[in-house]
């Protein structure tokens, strides 16, 4: 039997150079493709990790329309909750000739200290919330749009169906501070003492009842399945009811963005089939010597495949260690790019930093996914380089 060493010299060298070239192209389009692939998907998962992270720290993760929880309600709650009062609903401030429309968000305060909920909002702050049921609390724009001080009177504006027809309302507070979660909440968000007003009252201008904070905040379908199975009259909603679409759509787009940047690597088979086909072209001849000389079908379909395979795995390696590495240093590549051009991409946004998380079940799955693409791709040539003609690749 030839040896597997003799084959794979007289196959692979002196080799033609446009072959060589095809192949070194595949191998960079391959490493870049992976690289670009794990940079992307880990800059995503970063911002999504922090869209949920600000958002789900600023809005009651279950509600129930009740102003009590009964025995059988509370024994289906996980142990590590927060429960306590809320009040949603609509308002707007009237200033210098301008309407500022907000969300009011009504808490108790003796609560909210235990809860990650007022996690923005400095404690001072919060202590003179507590200690005056009319104060009220403001993103930090807002507030400096106002040119509000901790004191100041803040007048709301809201509607009052009590009636049974809109009644407009007027409702004064004091200023108690100003919070910063860095998200759009900072602009569209008044932080109110429920001890201002009744529950009827509340109750009249928007949503009250009891709202529950979660130790896990992806816990809230389950909680929601349970306080159901309990009271199915009761009127209960989780964060997925009101923000389940937009975290939907940062997950599509993912998707998308991972599908789109796949071609890149589908692009390099493509060119690790060029490059293989025109090996086995031009090593015609040598194959048919190989095969007159005892050589296999097998022998020659392994060694041109392991070529294509060598060339997937160490390119698909590469990428990826190269793409942990920049994800990792994203920040510092991000500032040399805006120190030479001059450009600031987060200018705008609500993040300082650009945020990363890798994921080993995506470095998993982009690896495996590329090989898939790439092995396959090696293994095309090879079966055709396997089924020549040893016959006819002579004459």
């Amino acid at each position: 039997m030839l040896s597997l060493m003799l084959a794979a010299r007289l196959l692979f060298h002196s080799s033609n150079a446009f072959a060589r070239f095809v192949t070194w192209v595949s191998f960079i389009g391959l490493l870049l493709g992976v690289m670009i692939l794990t940079v992307v998907v880990s800059v995503m998962n970063g911002f999504d990790g922090e869209l949920r992270s600000r958002l789900l720290s600023t809005i009651p993760h279950v509600t129930v329309a009740t102003q009590a929880l009964n025995q059988n309600q509370q024994a289906v709650l996980p142990e590590e909750v927060a429960v306590s009062k809320y009040f949603q609903g609509l308002g707007a401030i009237n200033s210098r000739g301008r309407v500022f429309p907000l969300t009011l968000y009504g808490i108790d305060p003796q609560v909210g200290l235990q809860t990650g909920l007022l996690k923005g909002v400095h404690e001072n702050t919060l202590d003179r919330l507590r200690a005056d049921p009319d104060g009220i609390v403001l993103g930090t724009p807002v507030a400096r749009w106002l040119r509000a001080q901790p004191g100041d009177p803040v007048r709301i504006m809201t509607v009052d169906v009590r009636s049974g027809s809109a009644q407009p309302r007027v409702i004064a507070f004091r200023l108690a501070g100003s919070f910063e979660f860095g998200a759009e909440t900072d602009y569209s968000l008044a932080i109110v003492n429920t001890d201002k007003l009744s529950p009827a009252e509340w109750q009249g201008m928007g949503d009250y009842g009891i709202q529950i904070q979660l130790a896990d905040p992806m816990d809230a379908r389950a909680v929601v399945a349970a306080l159901e199975s309990v009271d199915q009259n009761a009127t209960i909603a989780s964060w997925e009811t009101q923000f389940g679409e937009l975290f939907q759509a940062v997950q599509l787009e993912k998707s998308m963005m991972f599908l789109l940047l796949l071609l890149v690597v589908a692009i390099a088979a493509f060119n690790i089939i060029a490059g293989q086909s025109m090996l086995v072209e031009d090593k015609r001849q040598n194959i048919a010597i190989l095969r007159t000389m005892g050589a296999t079908s097998f022998l020659i379909r392994a060694l041109f495949f392991y070529q294509g395979a060598i060339v997937s795995l160490v390119g698909t390696l590469i990428g990826l260690g190269l793409g942990v590495l920049s994800s990792l240093y994203i920040n510092e590549i991000m500032s040399l790019v805006e120190t030479l051009s001059g450009m600031h991409l987060l200018d705008g946004s609500f993040f300082v930093r650009i945020p990363v998380r890798v994921d080993t079940l995506d470095l998993l799955v982009i690896s495996a996914m590329s090989l898939v693409i790439c092995l396959t791709a090696a293994l095309l040539p090879a079966q055709r380089a396997a089924k020549l003609d040893p016959v006819a690749s002579l004459h």
